[in-house]
């Protein structure tokens, strides 16, 4: 059966366009306008018709977190993203257990075409960090890699399609090396690196940021001399992409206008880095496995330790970030749709089939009002 979706605004990868979308099996088959004869009409009610969302690091959705270990926590998971317009999202680990990433493994590989939505592979947030930089990572699973545990990624490199990783740590060298021959994505975050450590690690095959600002460095003072970090690599850097949480909270407005001045809406992903209590209203809840030790607190529209240390992930949804970006950040709409579908499409190896709406593309897509209210989701999977 053939869908048209009518009277809508789409957003393309570079302009906007009054139009018709023809889909057909899955894919986008058409931009024009169509005979509606035979065909499902979709009235977008004058809104946009954008690219389904694209979402690389997220750790959970709807009470539920990737960390519980259940189908139920995949799929539940999955219809909150697909809700709120994440039609393609790579579960992200933390730091944890052998035993636990092993099991993870052998359920996503059972659950992942099992699900409302798109899940192409995993990320990995851990667990070769900086302990200096840890964050909300529990210090127990925070290590170097080693021979035997990197070639447990090897042998699931299938599934594994990002890693997070301190660039700076014993053993990194060796990661590097090894993912780059298993053709898995690194990532630098939870890192203490200076800037000539991240041109190192540039060379090495890392091409993304993790939550830039975020459990990265700045000019800082070693000793007696001052040394760039991260982030100023990063913007050096013209070939790194990099990431920014974009719930309104992590990143400040000017922060983020820099960013984008400086590397532009094709080399930044924008995120949401979500845990469980993202499209929910709790108060009190886990970052990671429900366990005293994951607890966190909700408040001020953010997760934070109970300590108030540090943000311990935002609570935000993709249309969230979308309202933030143009309503409040002035982020033109283009480049904040780049930013949440084609970027991170790219990032990790899959825009030749997702992250917009050109002629071919699997017809994931989110139909939203004038205010970024969605009105409808679509997937390839109807």
């Amino acid at each position: 059966m053939k869908r048209i979706i009518k009277n809508g605004i789409c957003v393309f990868k570079d302009r906007t366009e009054k139009t018709d979308l023809l889909i057909a099996d899955g894919k986008i088959a058409g931009v024009g306008h169509f005979d509606e004869a035979e065909a499902e009409v979709i009235d977008a009610k004058g809104g946009y018709v954008l690219p389904g969302f694209v979402e690389i690091h997220t750790h959970g959705c709807g009470g539920y977190d990737f960390g519980d270990l259940t189908k139920e926590a995949f799929v539940k998971s999955a219809e909150c993203y697909k809700e709120h317009g994440a039609t393609t999202v790579l579960p992200t680990t933390v730091s944890c257990s052998d035993e636990d990433l092993i099991k993870l493994f052998d359920l996503f590989r059972e659950i992942k075409e099992n699900t409302a939505i798109t899940l192409p592979g995993l990320h990995l947030e851990g667990p070769y960090l900086s302990m200096e930089m840890k964050g909300a990572q529990n210090p127990a699973f925070v290590r170097s890699p080693d021979e035997r545990s990197v070639k447990r990624l090897t042998d699931n490199s299938d599934i594994i399609r990002m890693i997070t990783a301190a660039p700076e740590i014993e053993g990194a060298d060796y990661l590097a090396e090894q993912m780059a021959k298993a053709g898995i994505v690194l990532s630098v975050g939870h890192s203490a690196a200076t800037a000539k450590d991240m041109t190192d690690a540039f060379d090495k095959g890392f091409r993304h940021v993790t939550h830039m600002y975020c459990a990265t460095t700045s000019n800082r003072k070693i000793g007696q001399t001052v040394y760039s970090g991260i982030v100023e690599a990063a913007y050096l850097l013209d070939g790194m992409y990099v990431e920014l949480i974009g719930d309104g909270k992590h990143i400040p407005k000017e922060t983020m206008q820099l960013a984008l001045k400086i590397k532009g809406s094709d080399h930044i992903n924008l995120t949401t880095d979500s845990m469980r209590a993202a499209g929910t209203d709790l108060k009190e809840s886990y970052l990671g496995a429900i366990s005293p030790d994951n607890r966190v607190i909700i408040e001020e529209g953010v997760a934070k330790l109970p300590d108030r240390s540090s943000y311990a992930g935002s609570i935000a949804t993709s249309d969230m970030m979308l309202r933030n970006a143009v309503l409040n950040y002035d982020i033109p709409l283009i480049d904040a749709v780049n930013m949440l579908s084609l970027t991170p499409a790219t990032i990790v190896g899959i825009e030749d089939r997702k992250g917009s709406l050109d002629k071919g593309k699997d017809a994931d897509i989110v139909i939203t009002d004038k205010e970024f209210s969605i009105l409808k989701v679509l997937t390839c999977k109807e």
